[in-house]
């Protein structure tokens, strides 16, 4: 019922309402003139800042993107860098181990081969030392059975031997009793 108010007081203090669909030539001439100054105010004074605020920020945005593209490309070729150095660095590391084997393994075969020498050397002259204790042992035995031998003949032929028949006699009794050996 507040609808059919106004309506109802409209046609009660003037008469008749007035058509919306009617053309009024002065309401419409005065509407686009208001129309027209308000786009020369907004083309003078907003349009102009907007559009340039906003030319302002598009480019700030191209920028910045730019600038994220570039850095990137930049991350990109540092982390290529990074990578590299670290495939170097594992490379030279795995050769510094590889000569470091190789070194080791050398050195051990030095030292097996010098240990070697060295036993050989040990059992060289242990032998030598056994060889020469023999010839010693052979000669102390010898000398006695010789001497035996000449005081059993003597006492057997009943008679002293020169001091000469006896060196004589221990001599050849030693060479016959090495060369056997």
């Amino acid at each position: 019922m507040n609808g059919l108010m106004p309506l109802a007081t409209l046609l009660a203090a003037g008469g008749e309402a007035a058509n919306p669909l009617e053309f009024n030539l002065d309401l419409a001439i005065f509407t686009l003139i208001v129309f027209l100054g308000l786009l020369f105010v907004l083309g003078r004074f907003a349009w102009k800042p907007i559009i340039d605020g906003l030319e302002r920020r598009e480019q700030k945005i191209a920028d910045d993107i730019d600038a994220a593209r570039m850095a990137n490309e930049q991350a990109q070729a540092t982390l290529k860098q990074y990578e590299e150095r670290l495939a170097s660095v594992a490379q030279e590391a795995n050769e510094i181990v590889g000569r470091a084997r190789k070194e080791a393994q050398a050195v051990k075969d030095r030292l097996v081969a010098e240990a070697g020498d060295e036993a050989r050397r040990e059992r060289d002259k242990a032998l030598a030392e056994i060889r020469t204790a023999k010839e010693a042992a052979v000669r102390e035995l010898a000398e006695r059975s010789a001497q035996t031998a000449v005081d059993l003949a003597g006492a057997i032929l009943g008679r002293s031997l020169q001091r000469e028949d006896h060196a004589r006699l221990v001599e050849e009794s030693i060479g016959r009793f090495v060369s056997q050996n």
